[in-house]
């Protein structure tokens, strides 16, 4: 379970903006009321739409994203959102990091229902394999059509 100060603390980090004695330097009070909703945002973003995100509305506000993201994903879009009006080149680069992370995220597979009976059944599908030894295979004929 990640909360959204598990969140915050990583983006603090990642912004240079927490000292070695684990204290806020800069503007954390400012920080802490912006992202609250910024991490509402990007969890909504990242959730699928079947799912409704939960509003963060405290730093012990938990979030419904896996752990994982939680920890690796949200940190760099929630940096990105907070240096927007400050720091517009480190903004950019937490900003692609975050799209760049956001895309490893693992696809869910799911079969879907050809509506149209576009696509062949698996059980008339068939093969059939050319024996013809005259075939030159290093020559290909391209019909013009569509790639």
């Amino acid at each position: 379970m990640i909360t959204a100060q598990d969140v915050f603390a990583t983006a603090m980090n990642l912004m240079d903006e927490e000292s070695e004695d684990g204290t806020y330097t800069g503007y954390p009070d400012e920080y802490k009321q912006k992202s609250w909703p910024i991490l509402t945002l990007l969890q909504a973003e990242i959730l699928p739409a079947s799912v409704a995100p939960a509003v963060i509305t405290d730093k012990t506000s938990v979030l419904l994203v896996d752990d994982r993201t939680g920890l690796t994903v949200l940190p760099y879009g929630l940096a990105a959102h907070l240096l927007l009006n400050e720091d517009q080149n480190r903004a950019a680069y937490f900003n692609n990091r975050y799209d760049e992370l956001k895309r490893r995220k693992k696809a869910v597979i799911t079969k879907i229902q050809d509506v149209y009976g576009i696509v062949a059944s698996e059980q008339t599908t068939t093969t059939t394999t050319n024996t013809n030894k005259d075939i030159d295979f290093n020559e290909i004929d391209f019909d013009g059509g569509e790639f």
